[in-house]
Formats: C-alpha cells, sequence, structure tokens
C-alpha cells in the first residue's frame, strides 16, 4: 500500500535517510524543512520539500490541507548537546515549543498518525539498556525538549484519537 507521508527535518541526516528508505519502498514524501541545519542535497530528487519552519501556522495548514497525508513523521529538530546547555532557551523553543504548534496544526487538519523522534537520552545517563518504563531523568536541554514534546503528544492522545509512535 503506498502511503501519502509528510516528513520534517527530510533535509537532515536522520530524515534524509528516512525520505530515501520511503521513496524506495514506494511512498510519497513531502518534506517540511527550514534548512537551518540541513541540506537540500541530501533530500531524494522523488520527494517535494517546501522550505519553511514547522511553527509556520499558514504554511503548514496550506501543505497539509493542498494533500491527504496518511502519516506525519517528525524529524526537525536541533541536536547538538553542548549548544543546548549554552542555550537552553533555544532548545525549548526549536523542539518543544515548534513542535507542539506543528502538532496542532496537523490534529486541526486530521492529521492524527504521527512518529516522532525522540532521543534515549531522555533516560540520563544509563549504564546498560534504557527501558520505557525506565525513569526519565533528562541531564540537559536537548533531552529535557525532546521529553516535553513526548509528554504533550500523550497527554494529546489523551483527548483527542491520536495514533502515534515514539522513536
Amino acid at each position: 500500500m503506498k502511503l501519502n507521508i509528510l516528513l520534517t527535518g527530510g533535509a537532515g541526516y536522520i530524515g534524509s535517510h528516512i525520505a530515501h528508505l520511503l521513496i524506495d519502498k514506494g511512498h510519497s514524501v513531502v518534506i517540511i524543512d527550514n534548512l537551518i541545519t540541513g541540506n537540500k542535497r541530501l533530500i531524494p530528487k522523488k520527494a517535494k520539500l517546501h522550505v519553511c519552519d514547522i511553527a509556520d501556522k499558514i504554511k503548514v495548514s496550506k501543505i497539509i490541507k493542498k494533500q491527504k497525508f496518511d502519516l506525519v513523521m517528525h524529524f526537525a529538530g536541533l541536536i547538538r548537546v553542548d549548544e543546548s546547555i549554552k542555550k537552553p532557551k533555544k532548545y525549548i523553543t526549536y523542539n518543544f515549543r515548534k513542535s507542539k504548534i506543528f502538532f496542532k496544526i496537523c490534529f486541526e487538519n486530521n492529521l492524527s498518525k504521527l512518529i516522532f523522534s525522540s532521543t534515549a537520552s531522555i533516560y540520563g545517563n544509563v549504564k546498560s539498556k534504557a527501558l520505557e518504563s525506565d525513569k526519565k531523568k533528562p541531564i540537559n536541554p536537548y533531552a529535557l525538549s525532546k521529553l516535553k514534546t513526548e509528554n504533550f503528544i500523550i497527554q494529546q492522545s489523551n483527548i483527542k484519537p491520536i495514533s502515534y509512535i515514539i522513536l
């Protein structure tokens, strides 16, 4: 079954690899990326790129309304732990607040199936294998921003019919 997928952060390392894999599997991929850390050259030629911020309510709403997406995969975000320690507000803004706005736009437009790329660092410095049942102990602003986004998704799923996977 061919899916029509909206992928954020598709010009980044992980997002671009996912985009290539999805296209190789026959799916249609539309990418939203602001290109702050991504690179256009990483995007598959068969993917459609929209250069915009995920928190741009007008542009994102138009993209979602223009096509019927089966799923959104959210890989956009800042990833440098060292920078997050120096600029924690920036990481909370980009990784949590903008993601929250983006997801609200998705939900308002009936795009309610999502995959979110989080991080194992929400569990802190784990000595062995982290389990989902482990206590969450983010030790830097990057991990905290991801955990806050996870919590938002879970909270929304308790009040809206949302299907999600958190990686």
